[in-house]
């Protein structure tokens, strides 16, 4: 049942009825009472056509095929308002929460059909948001009066992070896409071919005849016969009394970017989050997985008790469902315990790579200690590369979109270099 209210032309209706109304009685003339009377029925017959008119309508969302949301990214809504009635309606407008008001004005509907409305919409923030309720609104055709029809209904969308497309960084998978370093030419691995010593190879891999010959580091390349496991770790772990909300976004950015490229590749992975809830996704190769592990970055919380390399040790020991045979740790703190923990990988025989944030870029940009930290990071970043981890760093300004973009220039570059 809609809720009727005069419009502003209604009220001035009410307005001058009323004020005919006292004339007539204060002076008695039937003149007056008639035209009193002519603005009341005027309002009856406004309200029964109001109610044929706008009977018949209603309203639903629909999110397109294919249409996903992402933080930052322009999507779609489709806002469809159908005319159940034969009678067709008047010019209405459209209410809505998508997930703030939105006032649209919808055409009329002509009876058994239906106009959709295409809207844009864009949330700046990942998360879970909710979509209604909503509202159509028409008025007779005197304009006295507004039929307001609520819609109770509301929906939660998903919103995923923002990603971005590393199409340099480096990854150990199957097929010819093979090198040597760390785990790489373990056992079941065919050799391949020798090239020149690249900075991370496994010094076990040299060839020394070559190196003999020619006086310059050669290694043996190798080929996986099968493709390998990646670990996504994202460092969830609650640190102080809380980091900024930047560094905790481009962390799942980040996590959620590796995650794609695993997925273009068609690589097997899994994500595992150091959150309170320790979240995690089963290995697996297909765009399902990979939205699956969207959904889970979509609400994650730094808010984990479990430190990065406790995390990864029981990791290790199979607790936490194995790593694979690749890890990419997505790491928000570096200290003597983590460089201890990828050693330990290594040592395993596990390939790793370190995405590092550089919290203190973060955290301190104006501040004159930050030099004296960038130094203590810098030196971690190093020793994880000596414990035989690919490394790389985000950092603000730029974030994940200048990081996107070094790994971009970094493939560009090594392709023009063939």
């Amino acid at each position: 049942m809609p809720r009727v209210r005069p419009t502003a032309r209604g009220w001035q209706a009410i307005f001058f009825g009323m004020l005919t109304l006292f004339s007539a009685r204060l002076f008695g003339t039937t003149q007056l009472y008639q035209f009193a009377y002519a603005i009341a029925g005027l309002f009856l017959v406004a309200l029964v056509l109001g109610f044929v008119l706008s009977r018949g309508l209603e309203y639903t969302r629909r999110i397109p095929t294919g249409e996903r949301f992402v933080a930052g990214n322009p999507s779609y809504l489709e806002l469809m308002v159908s005319n159940v009635s034969r009678t067709r309606s008047t010019c209405s407008e459209v209410v809505d929460h998508l997930p703030k008001r939105r006032l649209l004005e919808m055409p009329p509907v002509d009876g058994r059909r239906e106009r959709v409305l295409t809207e844009p919409v864009l949330f700046a923030r990942r998360g879970l948001y909710e979509l209604g309720p909503a509202e159509i609104r028409t008025a007779d055709p005197f304009g006295l009066l507004r039929f307001v029809r609520r819609f109770e209904t509301r929906e939660q969308v998903v919103v995923y992070p923002e990603i971005f497309d590393l199409l340099g960084f480096p990854l150990r998978g199957g097929g010819m896409q093979m090198g040597a370093q760390g785990a790489l030419a373990r056992r079941g691995d065919e050799f391949s071919d020798l090239r020149e010593y690249r900075r991370g190879d496994d010094w076990r891999h040299i060839h020394w005849k070559s190196v003999a010959r020619t006086g310059e580091l050669i290694v043996k390349e190798f080929v996986r016969n099968t493709s390998q496991r990646h670990s996504v770790v994202l460092d969830l772990h609650r640190a102080g009394i809380g980091a900024p909300e930047a560094e905790i976004e481009d962390a799942i950015s980040t996590a959620g970017s590796v995650l794609k490229r695993l997925a273009q590749e068609g690589l097997p992975f899994r994500l595992l989050c150091t959150d309170k809830q320790h979240s995690a996704t089963p290995f697996d190769t297909d765009e399902a997985a990979y939205w699956r592990a969207l959904a889970l970055l979509a609400t994650a919380q730094a808010d984990g008790e479990t430190k990065p390399e406790t995390f990864l040790e029981e990791g290790l020991r199979g607790e936490r469902g194995g790593l694979g045979e690749s890890a990419v740790l997505v790491l928000r703190s570096l200290d003597d315990d983590t460089v201890q923990s990828v050693r330990s990988l290594a040592a395993a025989g596990l390939s790793v790579a370190v995405i590092a944030l550089a919290t203190h870029t973060y955290r301190e940009a104006n501040s004159a200690s930050s030099g004296g930290r960038e130094g203590t990071f810098s030196k971690y970043v190093w020793q994880l590369e000596l414990a035989g981890a690919t490394t790389r760093v985000v950092r603000r300004p730029g974030g994940v979109a200048v990081f996107a973009e070094e790994q971009w220039q970094g493939a560009t570059g090594a392709r023009g270099a063939m």
